[in-house]
């Protein structure tokens, strides 16, 4: 057991979770903190002991009933796909969440902090067939081994609300959701055109083919085919998809806002859905055509396919020697208000009309439409008159624009189309043709066609298999399980053999972990509207489309069904950028090499064996390009705390982190200094009362107040409003190096010092756990500051505070540029408005002469981090102020060159001469 420093009077103080047999013993009998042996082998022994009890605590926290009366704040980590082991992009995620989640707990919240696995899928199912085992037993296997490394990584999940979407228990849940959208017309089934894959056979989406048609995982060339499949309606939801985006915060969207209004695309019109005949047979599936105008839908003369269409064929064509240009066709669509026999004609005046399948012919507004309808003697009732609709039933009287909204209405009214969203959007395409996934629970019969299974019959569980060797496993192999009953009229039917996509399955998994064990519904109300919507959601980029969007709709359409009470699930979202590490690969041939294969002996990297001088880049750690890292290598060579610290300091989670060894160098000296800054102050506590000036004493702890006040507000900034742990390391690292300034003499008199200390300790805890306890107990045999409760561990401890009346600068910047200052109290700051700045910047000539007349419409951004203001003015000026204003600008910038340029060392007084200088020149 690893020993540590605790003198008799620790001993003897109550502990809350540690007995005295828990206690280690070398540095309890020699009472020293030798500074020699922080280093890695110590900080991993400290671990030893310390995630035991953590995790302990952990367990201990969740149970207790108190934990209910807290505020709830929700950190969610993007579940993983169990592929055996962790990767140094799944360190960083969960690192990431685990540490705010900390933060939290001490912010006195009930954290809500679960985890799962996103166990179905096609990786899994090649990977058993690979070693002829069950996707069962590989992916169970997985989560093992998963679940251990993450337990290893001391992050502070609740593993009580454990789920693994292949277990039949969440499974069913999934398929009571697709029911209701079933039963919602939502989810539907149709003929469509899909990719291909002929090795793995299965449908393989855009993203899965790359760049030269081969499929990414087989390899093999994809080819086009028709195919029964599933799909769900996300396109009406469009509009209300993009609605949404405004209830969230753009500030931490970022982006993603973009990228998601870019994938839905502007909501410009929507579609109509037409049954289609051939003869006196009802044809086919429905059709459902996209129009920017359903006002003109009592308009409609036909109907255009392009040449491409599939319903372009000889054996449907109404007359074989009808003109190439426009074929009618023996297929006809119905009207789906008036019962009007609409023709069908394939013309290439469509081919041209990108993401169009076919379109209305509306004769009123194209003449195109006309020539067409009259050259086929297609009768058609004109609908415009005056600027007003004629002919239209109830939209009659009405101008285009008043009957737009109420004609789709109609037609949503009608289940026949209406909801708004834009051409280019496509359906949820979600049939997937393997066997380990949800099992679409739909039984077709030949007398009632397609049957949903009962709810109460639910979940419809995959058939157990023991191996798996054939390289497609489609539930249509499994002849006994297809077999069953129809639920409506007990006649002989067959299963649906298609597995839904895994997007559903990770699509509403937020909602589940609040109610895992909820056996009658999905999850309760009240406990979904106590504790959603998330509150940080933490994940990659590379799911800001298609996962963000499908949970969005999933969330929407079940606000729609009354089981949420919030549309939008997400309040904030972190999205953190790759682990990259440096690649090496030849010129010539672009092949990939091992760090074992490359000479580092010269400063520029070359081949071992040829001498050939290498592209080194940093990319994204992949196993193809050699140049992935192992964490659990690290963790055991480190330790945990360091790899925790190594992979979020000095780097913003939104942004790329470069990966070397370098940065535990700098985690580890930074830790040895705080062990220093430990040891030595319980040196000279230990000490005799030595005297100290009181000059000196006064001088440093007014240094000490202020470093303490603005390192507890930064840190709470970084990590409330900003979540950017990278700059919190940084304060962290700053307070340390200015602590250490200050003698030990005053160290051993001064209450601000300790106070420094211990906060600084409490501050690092959420992201070095460990380490942050072992400084903690040692500062606990001689800490008397009467804000802590001493003895217990670092987490029972209040997050430190900022004092309330301690007076900042906050500078004021026009276009980057410092110009004055003015004053506020800590406790306000956050609190600060846009009219408490302006009243504050009226007090100065400069803001009130040039700025204010200027800024209206610019927007205020206070940075918290950065404690200042900026105010973007326009860089080119337009009226006789502005010009007058740009050139003292330029002006302004000239002298701060001269002063760059005499090395003028006072940062904070050099934007007060600046603009000095600048109130001259006015």
């Amino acid at each position: 057991m690893l020993p540590t420093y605790c003198t008799m009077r620790h001993l003897q103080r109550k502990y809350k979770y540690w007995s005295k047999s828990w206690f280690r013993s070398l540095f309890s009998q020699t009472g020293k903190w030798d500074e020699a042996i922080c280093n890695s082998d110590l900080l991993k022994r400290i671990e030893e002991h310390w995630k035991p009890i953590l995790q302990q605590r952990n367990v201990d926290k969740l149970k207790d009933p108190d934990q209910k009366k807290k505020p709830k704040y929700y950190v969610l980590s993007m579940f993983p796909y169990p592929s055996g082991n962790l990767h140094m992009g799944h360190v960083r995620v969960y690192t990431i969440s685990d540490i705010i989640a900390r933060f939290q707990e001490m912010r006195g919240k009930q954290v809500i902090h679960p985890m799962g696995w996103d166990a179905f899928g096609l990786p899994a199912e090649n990977a058993a067939i690979e070693r002829g085992i069950s996707p069962e037993k590989w992916t169970r296997s997985n989560i093992s081994v998963m679940k251990s490394q993450l337990q290893d990584m001391c992050c502070s999940f609740d593993w009580d609300m454990e789920l693994a979407t292949c277990d039949p228990e969440y499974y069913r849940w999934t398929q009571y959701i697709f029911l209701k959208m079933y039963e919602a017309g939502l989810a539907y089934q149709k003929d469509d055109i899909v990719n291909w894959d002929p090795v793995d056979k299965t449908v393989l989406a855009n993203e899965q083919i790359d760049e030269h048609g081969c499929s990414w995982r087989s390899g093999a060339k994809v080819e086009k085919r028709y195919l029964r499949q599933w799909f769900l309606q996300t396109t009406a939801y469009s509009k209300s998809l993009v609605d949404g985006l405004s209830e969230v915060d753009p500030d931490l969207w970022q982006d993603v806002v973009s990228i998601q209004r870019n994938w839905i695309g502007e909501c410009t019109g929507c579609h109509i859905k037409f049954q289609l005949r051939n003869g006196e047979e009802t044809f086919g599936d429905p059709v459902y055509v996209f129009t920017e105008c359903p006002e003109l839908l009592y308009g409609i003369s036909h109907i255009v396919l392009p040449t491409s269409h599939r319903f372009n064929s000889p054996k449907y064509y109404k007359d074989k020697s009808m003109p190439d240009s426009d074929i009618q066709l023996t297929i006809e669509a119905v009207h789906p208000l008036t019962n009007q026999i609409l023709p069908v004609v394939v013309s290439k005046t469509t081919d041209t009309e990108d993401f169009i399948e076919m379109k209305l012919g509306i004769p009123d507004i194209s003449h195109v439409d006309k020539e067409m309808a009259d050259r086929l003697g297609v009768k058609w009732n004109s609908v415009i008159e005056n600027g007003k609709l004629v002919n239209s039933h109830q939209l009659d009287g009405l101008t285009r624009q008043e009957a737009f909204d109420v004609s789709r209405q109609i037609l949503i009214d009608h289940k026949v189309g209406g909801h708004l969203t834009n051409s280019k959007l496509k359906d949820w395409l979600i049939s997937r043709q393997r066997y380990w996934g949800t099992p679409i629970p739909i039984i077709h019969c030949p007398k009632c066609k397609a049957v949903p299974v009962p709810y109460e019959d639910l979940p419809v569980k995959l058939p157990v298999i023991d191996t798996s060797t054939d390289r497609s496993t489609s539930l249509q192999q499994y002849t006994s399980w297809i077999q069953t009953k129809c639920p409506r009229c007990g006649g002989e039917a067959k299963r649906e053999t298609d597995t839904m996509d895994t997007f559903l399955d990770s699509s509403w998994y937020f909602l589940r972990y609040l109610d895992v064990k909820n056996q009658t519904v999905p999850f309760s109300r009240e406990k979904v509207d106590h504790y959603m919507p998330v509150d940080l959601y933490v994940g990659g980029k590379e799911h800001a489309v298609l996962h963000l969007y499908y949970a969005r709709f999933f969330n929407h359409f079940l606000y729609d069904e009354g089981l949420v009470s919030q549309r939008e699930p997400f309040i904030n979202l972190l999205t953190q950028g790759y682990v990259m590490a440096k690649s090496y690969r030849t010129k010539k041939e672009g092949r990939y090499l091992r760090p074992q294969q490359v000479d580092f002996s010269d400063s520029k990297p070359t081949e071992k064996d040829t001498g050939e001088k290498l592209i080194v880049e940093w990319e994204k750690m992949s196993k193809s390009k050699y140049n992935g890292a192992d964490p659990q290598e690290f963790i055991k060579q480190y330790g945990v705390d360091a790899t925790r610290m190594s992979v979020v300091a000095g780097a913003k989670p939104s942004a790329q982190r470069n990966w070397s060894n370098d940065l535990y160098t700098s985690t580890l000296r930074w830790k040895a200094a705080v062990w220093r800054l430990v040891r030595a102050y319980i040196e000279v506590k230990n000490q005799g009362s030595k005297a100290v000036d009181p000059d000196l004493l006064r001088e440093h702890e007014d240094k000490i107040k202020v470093w303490r006040n603005l390192c507890v507000f930064k840190v709470f900034v970084a990590f409330e409003h900003l979540f950017n742990i990278g700059e919190a390391t940084a304060r962290l690292h700053s307070l340390v190096n200015n602590l250490k300034k200050v003698p030990a003499d005053v160290q051993q008199h001064s209450s601000e010092f300790e106070r420094a200390l211990t906060d600084l300790i409490l501050l690092m805890a959420p992201i070095v756990p460990n380490f942050a306890e072992e400084c903690f107990m040692g500062l606990s045999s001689v800490g008397s500051h009467s804000n802590y409760v001493w003895g217990n561990s670092v987490f029972d401890q209040s997050w430190p505070e900022a004092d309330k009346d301690h007076m900042v600068d906050i500078d004021v910047q026009a276009n980057n540029l410092e110009l004055f200052d003015f004053q506020v109290r800590l406790g306000s700051l956050t609190e600060l408005t846009e009219d408490d700045i302006m009243l504050q910047c009226r007090k100065e000539e400069l803001f009130v002469k040039y700025i204010e007349p200027i800024h209206s419409s610019s927007k205020i951004d206070l940075r918290l981090d950065k404690l200042c203001v900026k105010f973007e003015l326009p860089s080119a000026g337009g009226s006789e102020l502005e010009q007058e204003f740009v050139s003292l600008i330029k002006e302004l910038r000239l002298f701060e060159n001269r002063l760059k340029k005499q090395k003028h060392k006072d940062i904070k007084g050099r934007p007060k001469m600046s603009a000095l200088y600048l109130m001259n020149k006015c």
